[in-house]
């Protein structure tokens, strides 16, 4: 009985020992190695629920498109006057359209270079400002697609290109007023140039009015390009789902902890250890029997 040894294995669903006196019987009421296989299992649960729910936000998350607006001085501008056939006004610091002091018709050239984005363009118009105070009473001014082939150092009255397709008309342009040109997408093509002429519609009134230029830098007429980025998806979802995922982890593995904790007191509690009396071999079935239920015989 000196030599008898008493040895747990929680690991083991049976195990039999024998030390030459008494034989013990070790006896696992719960399944060790299914315990084990389940408790690896958690944590990969939990990693696919998350995952889960971070697929299903995504899901229904639609992409956001946001409206981009570029705006950009003309390449070229000019004006030629009608009293003064022959000669150049490329480098002045603005423009006009309508009648000079003399009476004499004036129009103005515009040349843009249409920028490359990296997605569609939406829309195209042209924006610019005209003013005089000498001007009583409004024109009829109206906006036309002409060829590039004009130089704003070289373009006279007498060179200038012919009018094309007819963009857009104002039939009451006054001083201090806005001349929005809409642009068909039609005629837009990326990384080209695009001319137009703004000029007075007859019956010609006795004034004109002026525009800014690019070299005078007051009130420069600009093409309005407008353009949607690449589609975005929203990072709430995903920031949300993180969360969850972070939040459900952390409880989860507080409460799997607990249970761990009680589960193994059940299972070293509940070790069953089956004992034979070494004087007549009635086996006992009890942790708390300290003598033989057949002969009295004391048990270690």
């Amino acid at each position: 009985m000196k030599n008898e040894k008493r040895v747990y294995f929680p690991l083991l669903q049976h195990q039999t020992l024998n030390n030459g006196s008494n034989i013990i019987f070790l006896t696992l009421l719960l399944n060790n190695e299914e315990l084990m296989r389940e408790r690896k299992m958690r944590p990969q649960k939990y990693i696919l629920l998350g995952l889960f729910v971070c697929v299903m936000m995504l899901g229904f998350t639609n992409p956001v498109k946001a409206t981009v607006t570029k705006e950009v001085e003309p390449h070229e501008d000019s004006y030629v006057r009608a009293y003064n056939p022959i000669d150049n006004f490329g480098s002045s610091d603005y423009t006009n359209v309508g009648a000079d002091l003399w009476g004499y018709q004036e129009e103005t050239f515009l040349k843009f270079l249409i920028p490359t984005v990296e997605t569609e363009i939406v829309s195209v118009s042209i924006s610019s400002y005209w003013y005089s105070f000498m001007c009583e009473t409004p024109l009829s001014v109206s906006a036309c697609i002409v060829s590039n082939s004009w130089n704003e150092y070289t373009i006279t009255w007498n060179n200038k290109p012919s009018r094309g397709t007819i963009l857009d008309t104002d039939f009451a342009l006054g001083d201090g007023e806005y001349f929005n040109i809409e642009i068909s997408l039609t005629h837009i093509i990326q990384g080209s140039k695009f001319s137009v002429c703004i000029y007075e519609n007859a019956p010609y009134k006795p004034d004109g009015l002026q525009g800014g230029s690019r070299e005078g830098g007051y009130k420069v007429p600009e093409l309005i390009v407008e353009y949607e980025t690449p589609p975005i998806m929203i990072i709430g979802p995903i920031i949300v789902g993180v969360v969850v995922v972070v939040i459900v982890g952390v409880v989860l593995y507080s409460k799997s902890n607990k249970k761990k904790k009680r589960r193994l007191n059940l299972e070293n509690a509940n070790y069953v250890k089956n004992v034979a009396c070494s004087k007549c071999g009635t086996i006992q079935h009890s942790n708390e029997t300290k003598f033989c239920s057949e002969c009295g015989q004391k048990l270690k």
